[in-house]
């Protein structure tokens, strides 16, 4: 098969990236489609550890992450994409009083707005080569930052993020793979992170248990996010007042804080409301009122109970009597993970009043 046109491999890649960077993504990288032997057993190594937690899709094929041709037969080039979300300081401090959601999370959901971009640059790329393509976001099979690695966009950080010297580490990746050939960028990079341990030594749970290796058993961002029911005790404190994800790794990255730049236009429709979310509204708020307000956000990834049992846990990190009102009316929510997590909040609250709310939902003893 030839590429269309008789267009060289060259020319296409040029123009295949200049119209990434015209969609707007800040980073474009071609790696050959070739196994990721060092990256395949590092995942291998990971699922053996059980790291994944309850993400069992994690662990379904891992031999289809790491090997292009198993996703799209013939598959001989990988085009990495990525793109800027940092939203500026100011946008990114969270407004007082409210729980901290994660940067990525501020707007419209990040799956939606890159996939379109992809959807269009893969089907300019078969349009122009005559060859088939196939893009991903992060919900594909594909070992995203191996082969971002690969492609000599960034590094992967000690921090499991994907660091650039131009950006940091603020970044959301998509995959192209294509069946045309083209013109591979110098890779592996080479990785800048040195001695530092700034993220190591700030993560609140001790989640990052080694260079590069994240315990999703003791990261906030899964608790909040990827877990579906109760969170287990000895875990709820570590959450701090974290409702949705997490950013403390990111935050204290030297890349971050000396080459972060705002987005160039407002490409994630970012929302002030999102900048931080009251735990006693969402702990109040029902389904119907939920969808409404964050329908087309990252939010929705949690869902309602998830969301709420999240407030409940940030209510009893905090310990203020204030909450004690909207948290005894959560004792009678229909969902039990939102009753035991509002009873665990008031116990943490403690007082006459919690500790009162608490006795009134427990049956009487025997006489």
């Amino acid at each position: 098969m030839t590429i269309r046109d008789s267009m060289d491999r060259t020319t296409l890649t040029r123009k295949l990236k200049q119209r990434a960077l015209d969609e707007g993504f800040d980073f474009v990288g071609v790696a050959r489609a070739e196994p990721l032997h060092r990256h395949r057993a590092a995942l291998a190594t990971w699922l053996e550890g059980d790291r994944h937690a309850t993400m069992a899709w994690l662990a379904r094929d891992p031999e289809m992450r790491s090997d292009p041709g198993r996703l799209l037969e013939g598959c001989l080039s990988v085009v990495v994409l990525a793109m800027n979300y940092w939203p500026g300081e100011q946008r990114a401090r969270t407004l007082e009083a409210r729980a901290r959601v994660a940067l990525y999370a501020r707007g419209r959901d990040y799956h939606r707005v890159v996939r379109e971009k992809l959807k269009r640059l893969a089907a300019w790329l078969t349009e122009s080569s005559g060859l088939a393509a196939r893009a991903f976001v992060d919900t594909g099979p594909v070992l995203e930052r191996g082969w971002a690695e690969q492609a000599g966009v960034g590094w992967i950080g000690k921090n499991a993020n994907l660091l650039t010297r131009e950006l940091g580490s603020w970044l959301l990746l998509g995959e192209i793979l294509t069946v045309a050939e083209l013109e591979p960028d110098g890779g592996p990079h080479a990785d800048h992170c040195g001695t530092c341990t700034a993220c190591l030594d700030a993560c609140p749970t001790g989640a990052i248990v080694e260079a590069g290796v994240i315990d999703s058993n003791l990261c906030i961002s899964y608790w909040t996010i990827e877990h579906r029911g109760e969170v287990p005790e000895e875990r709820r404190a570590g959450n701090g007042d974290w409702i949705f994800g997490c950013d403390v790794c990111q935050d204290v990255c030297p890349w971050n804080q000396q080459f972060a730049r705002e987005t160039g236009n407002d490409r994630f429709s970012f929302r002030d409301d999102l900048r931080g979310l009251d735990p006693e509204a969402i702990l109040a708020m029902d389904e119907a009122t939920f969808r409404a307000r964050y329908s087309g956000t990252s939010l929705m990834r949690a869902k309602w109970e998830g969301m709420r049992r999240n407030a409940c846990i940030v209510l009893g990190n905090r310990g203020q009597e204030s909450a004690v009102p909207v948290l005894a009316r959560a004792l009678e929510d229909a969902d039990a993970v939102v009753r035991s997590h509002a009873a665990w909040a008031l116990g943490r609250v403690g007082g006459p009043e919690a500790l009162g709310a608490l006795g009134r939902r427990e049956p009487p003893g025997p006489r």
